[in-house]
């Protein structure tokens, strides 16, 4: 009767996940635009890389590749393949459709290679897939996180038998992970080397075995650093003093929080089911069990040692590591995770399909706020692309814009929106921020002439547009695209070097005077 029951229990888990699966699935494809800050870079990068030697488009005379084996090739590479088949904006949809599947489904993975009774915990993934950082539109490391746990939980599932088959297959996700971020690629490597040394402490040989396991790849990461923009970053500043900030947007999950501080709500549900996990967990294995600590212990436990490393991590790293941002955010992503492996489910009927509804109700009420401000920003993004169509093949557009959040909190939607309209046209779009750095595929040759001369020019034109002479730049551009209201400086200039074309609402469209 009890094996029916718990077979009962697995069905509808299986039935729970594949719901909310198509649930989480419905934000992407109800609606034309991801509404994410980095996002529609990442398209018309891909799209440059898809196109380059066409004939179609001029972008040979304005850019050249970067084909070296750098970090973030992940997205742009599965964008520009699939936009053999489809266009940039719907090949986004299905890049997007994969995170989605495999996030929950690789955390399922790396809990069940770990502890294959439970079942539950698992379902807290899905209120991490919608998280502030992937909604930023960090692509590439969005993608690597399930790959990481992926990878984890391969490795904890095959530590103790490892052969020549499995050590190429390690290697191998490993390599992705390295051409999905960098950092993730050092999060794994920590991680696998940090559980090593616990499980394998008494077993000098098993430790050299599982080093030497993770060798190879790491070959990716010896050619990349000397010639990234990290070799002449210095040594990181470490340190406590940001921690009472940091312990309260880890407490409150600051990291689900992306357009209004109204989901904050939500951020504090999943923060009191994570709170209850733990206390749980402690009671039940730590405290009410009574015996020794060894009596007490178990392999769990090197996971909340893993957590408490990057808990650590969290605490003392700086925001920003060379030319990468948001370190703390991406490491509260990891800590956030790794902890459900340590977590205990309960054993009663009542516990199991009481957390199994609130699980699921808290997971619906996410996905029903995440789709309602879909709904409500791709208003906004109709708005600024209404005049896509006006842009002839292969122009180059200046974009400013002096409202980049829109209606959305966090999230600067309107930041890199101008992509859209160098999107099927050969546009070259001026402020390409990706052009700036090491670690994506396109750059401006170094015969293109900036609006200013400066080595991250494009930042610039996002944030300090005032510092550029647009009248004077006015022969190097055929567009000149505005969304918000400019200063007076700007619209001065504005309004004696260039004429209007079009508008609707906050945008304006102007072609400079040649005479």
């Amino acid at each position: 009767m009890n094996f029916l029951r718990l077979q009962n229990l697995r069905t509808l888990v299986r039935l729970i996940i594949i719901f909310l699966i198509c649930a989480y699935l419905l934000p992407i494809w109800l609606f034309r635009y991801i509404p994410t800050q980095d996002g529609p870079s990442h398209i018309y990068n891909s799209h440059v890389l898809r196109e380059y030697y066409s004939s179609k488009y001029n972008f040979r005379d304005y850019y050249k590749l970067n084909l070296s084996l750098f970090p973030n090739w992940l997205s742009h590479f599965s964008l520009a393949l699939l936009m053999i088949v489809f266009p940039p904006i719907t090949a986004e949809k299905f890049f997007l459709t994969i995170y989605v599947i495999i996030f929950p489904l690789s955390i399922f993975y790396f809990l069940d290679s770990i502890n294959h009774s439970r079942k539950l915990i698992g379902l807290m993934s899905f209120l991490l897939i919608y998280n502030y950082l992937f909604l930023m539109g960090f692509y590439n490391f969005a993608i690597s996180v399930p790959l990481v746990f992926l990878t984890l939980g391969y490795w904890w599932k095959n530590k103790e038998r490892i052969t020549i088959k499995r050590t190429v297959l390690l290697n191998l996700l490993l390599a992705v992970i390295f051409f999905s971020h960098l950092i993730s690629y050092a999060v794994i490597l920590f991680s696998i080397s940090l559980l090593s040394l616990a499980h394998f402490r008494k077993r000098v040989k098993k430790i050299l075995i599982a080093f030497v396991c993770i060798l190879p790849s790491s070959i990716l990461l010896l050619n990349y650093l000397p010639s990234s923009d990290l070799s002449s970053g210095g040594i990181p500043e470490l340190g406590f003093s940001r921690t009472p900030q940091l312990l309260k947007e880890l407490i409150s999950m600051r990291i689900l929080v992306s357009y209004n501080e109204a989901q904050s709500k939500i951020s504090y549900m999943v923060s009191a089911l994570i709170l209850c996990l733990f206390i749980s967990t402690l009671w039940k294995d730590k405290i009410a069990c009574g015996g020794t600590f060894l009596k007490r212990f178990s392999q769990r436990d090197y996971f909340l040692l893993l957590f408490l490393v990057l808990f650590i991590l969290y605490l003392i790293l700086p925001n920003s590591l060379g030319p990468g941002g948001w370190i703390n955010d991406r490491m509260a992503i990891f800590a956030s995770i790794g902890i459900l492996a340590w977590f205990r489910e309960g054993d009663s009927k009542w516990w199991k399909y009481t957390f199994l509804v609130l699980v699921t109700v808290v997971s619906l009420i996410n996905v029903a706020y995440i789709g309602y401000y879909f709904k409500t920003l791709n208003e906004e993004i109709e708005e600024f692309t209404s005049k896509t169509e006006i842009i002839e093949r292969n122009k180059i557009i200046l974009p400013f814009f002096f409202d980049g959040f829109g209606k959305s909190s966090r999230v600067g939607i309107f930041v890199n929106a101008a992509n859209y309209y160098c999107l099927n046209n050969g546009g070259i779009n001026l402020g390409n921020y990706e052009v700036q750095f090491d670690y994506f595929p396109v750059k401006f040759k170094e015969s293109f002439q900036p609006p200013i001369q400066e080595k991250e020019w494009v930042q610039t034109i996002h944030w300090r547009p005032e510092e550029i002479d647009i009248c004077g730049y006015s022969n190097n551009i055929d567009y000149l695209l505005i969304w918000g209201n400019p200063d007076e400086t700007i619209a001065s200039s504005i309004q004696k070097c260039y004429s209007l074309i079009t508008s609707n609402g906050r945008l304006k469209i102007y072609k400079p005077n040649r005479f």
